[in-house]
């Protein structure tokens, strides 16, 4: 009788040893994997917007998380075109992305951050997005099942094409110009001029190489980091539209998140966005001295005569929402 009691004394004493050593987070405890996160987009590897992902999304979640989290970063449409990846954010088959205009076809508030000629340069653009009326854009995000957690830019837009310089509206008629599939970009190249085709963004080299189109419209950072400028031989710095970009979580996902987690990312994605605006604004100079030294033809298109020849998209779109006359206003008034 001595000899089981002090077995079963044994016995419950290992137990309470085994729990101890979990309980004290003990070399004995069970290892938490890490989390992935993907984060996908459609621009090229050398892009300012994958350079700042990589060099400082990406450790800034490792170190600020301890481990918890892993990002991978998914460029060059591999997770699919702007739609599919948008999609798949919004759905949470892809935990993040960076979104485009491609929304505003479903939530028309965007669409008066695409209307021709509405920013003056970058200062103007971060004053907008970071302030208050970036909330109102952020706002149609969230509806689309997105959190907005920072803005960034693709820079604003110019006109390439292997036919002609485009020096004004009138050098525009006869080429084919591919535009994304958004009504706003085809309204104003339509009203440009241009004829417009049509197709997804990484359809565009092939189509341009094999003058499928003549065309295309980005801006310069695209144009050199997607290799469009091999294909081209002119270029028209229109400057006729800023192309924003926000860094986005599924909402699901961010609602899920413990408050400190949300910190998290959104420090790192505030350090990212810093990185990439500062690559775009020192880089504009850089492209410019690429596409030149290349052979392409730069030149610097009568601005007032395009902006004239555009003014009825804007003119149209204001005539269609109520509301839209005060937020054009205000966005406009930042900039004065």
């Amino acid at each position: 009788m001595k000899r089981f009691s002090y077995v079963v004394f044994v016995i419950v004493l290992a137990s309470f040893a085994t729990v101890g050593a979990f309980a004290s987070g003990g070399a004995e405890a069970e290892t938490v994997e890490a989390q992935v996160i993907k984060i996908a987009n459609f621009y090229a590897p050398s892009h300012p917007v994958n350079v700042a992902l990589r060099e400082t999304f990406v450790p800034q979640v490792a170190d600020l998380s301890d481990g918890r989290y892993v990002v991978e970063v998914y460029d060059s449409s591999s997770l699919g075109a702007e739609r599919e990846l948008t999609e798949g954010v919004r759905l949470g088959t892809i935990e993040m992305g960076v979104a485009g205009g491609l929304l505003s076809e479903s939530y028309p508030v965007l669409k008066v951050l695409e209307l021709p000629f509405m920013f003056n340069d970058y200062d103007h653009v971060w004053r907008v997005l970071d302030g208050e009326l970036g909330d109102e854009f952020e706002a149609a995000f969230e509806d689309a099942g997105l959190k907005v957690l920072a803005w960034i830019g693709n820079g604003f837009r110019v006109f390439s094409n292997g036919v002609r310089p485009i020096a004004s509206p009138a050098d525009a008629d006869g080429i084919k110009m591919r535009m994304p599939e958004n009504e706003m970009y085809i309204a104003l190249a339509e009203s440009a001029g241009f004829n417009v085709v049509t197709m997804p963004f990484s359809e565009v080299f092939n189509a341009l190489s094999t003058r499928v189109v003549d065309g295309q419209d980005n801006p310069l950072a695209t144009l050199v980091a997607s290799n469009f400028y091999e294909v081209q031989d002119h270029v028209s710095i229109s400057n006729h539209m800023f192309s924003h970009g926000s860094i986005v979580m599924n909402l699901d996902l961010w609602n899920s998140l413990s408050a400190d987690d949300r910190a998290m990312f959104q420090q790192a994605a505030d350090a990212a966005a810093a990185q990439q605006r500062q690559l775009l604004a020192d880089t504009t100079a850089d492209y410019l001295k690429t596409v030149e030294d290349a052979g392409l033809v730069v030149t610097y298109p009568d601005v007032d005569a395009f902006r004239a020849a555009t003014a009825t998209v804007r003119d149209e779109f204001a005539a269609n929402y109520p509301w839209a006359p005060e937020l054009i206003n205000a966005i406009l008034a930042v900039g004065n």
